[in-house]
């Protein structure tokens, strides 16, 4: 298992995110229905695909460290709504791994 030293604010911003989704959703307010990754979680997710990879760990390993770490936020939250941020933050986890952002390239 991949230790790092705060994960607890990428948890607590996911959750957010995710819970401020899936009330988009129920009411069906369009304009946050649309809204995947808020900045702050982006920044969070960035940060951690940073240092998993300065650890010495594959990207492999990130994504299951990634997903261990957030499967259990907010269990209320339909599975689709959930799969649906997971890949947007997955994806974003990927290209920042190898370098592929602004924010990685930045630090």
């Amino acid at each position: 298992m991949i230790t790092l030293s705060d994960t607890k604010r990428l948890i607590q911003v996911f959750e957010r995110d995710l819970r401020l989704q899936s009330a988009a959703a129920a009411t069906s307010d369009e304009s946050k229905k649309h809204r995947r990754v808020s900045g702050e979680l982006d920044r969070e997710v960035v940060e951690f695909a940073l240092q998993v990879r300065t650890t010495g760990h594959s990207p492999e390993q990130m994504l299951v460290e990634l997903k261990a770490l957030l499967v259990r936020v907010a269990p209320e939250v339909s599975s689709a709504q959930r799969h649906e941020l997971m890949s947007s933050v997955t994806g974003r986890a990927i290209d920042a791994f190898f370098g592929n952002s602004t924010e990685a390239t930045k630090r």
